[in-house]
């Protein structure tokens, strides 16, 4: 059921990232992306969706788990607890704030049900029920803010010289830099506050398995 499962996410996030680079990127069908002219700007501003970014990690670190369940190498780690981070980040502030603002058809409204809700539910299931468990530890916790982090200064940089920014409460020309920072500010103490969850969760599985042995 595990293999069965990591296979799962692996294949919906397949699925979802290819039929939206292929619909966004090659057919232009995203309105923001209609303003970009080339392919390569086109697929430039779709991977920098944080959406699209937290899925790939979900993809990735669930495809090495496919492979070997038991592989605990650090950077693996971090990859890990980023990607369950991230994708609970993605669902929450999707479902949350975005989802009456996003208006999609055909196609589309498969792959985006996929990436912001089923897939992140599906790995958050994944590790509360098979782990790998404690994977999470004070440095892993430290190391895993550095990816959100340089996104985040990504964001602002790409931002401020093309004037394109991929979320509306991120667009500081728009909002103001001041309340576009205290908007970043806010989804990193969620981030660090989601890791310290997932942490005492983790311990508390990973006892309750030894007591069960």
């Amino acid at each position: 059921m595990k293999k069965l499962l990591n296979l799962l996410i692996v294949v919906l996030v397949v699925f979802s990232i290819c039929t939206e680079t292929y619909l966004f990127v090659i057919k232009g069908m995203h309105p923001l992306i209609l303003n970009e002219t080339s392919y390569l700007s086109r697929f430039i501003f779709y991977y920098s969706y944080f959406t699209v970014l937290s899925n790939l990690a979900v993809g990735l670190s669930s495809l090495i788990l496919l492979v070997n369940a038991d592989y605990s190498a650090k950077w693996f780690k971090v990859l890990r607890l980023d990607s369950i981070v991230c994708i609970t980040i993605t669902c929450i502030v999707y479902n949350g704030m975005m989802r009456q603002l996003h208006d999609v058809d055909g196609m589309v409204i498969l792959t985006n049900e996929f990436l912001h809700l089923i897939i992140p539910i599906l790995t958050i299931f994944s590790w509360l029920i098979y782990g790998p468990r404690q994977f999470i530890d004070q440095q892993v916790m430290s190391i895993a803010v550095i990816p959100p982090l340089i996104y985040v200064f990504y964001i602002f940089i790409r931002g401020f010289l093309t004037h394109i920014y991929p979320y509306h409460f991120l667009n500081a020309d728009q909002l103001g830099l001041s309340k576009a920072l205290w908007v970043i500010t806010a989804l990193i103490i969620l981030f660090l506050l989601l890791e310290f969850i997932l942490f005492l969760i983790d311990n508390k599985l990973a006892c309750g398995a030894e007591k069960r042995r």
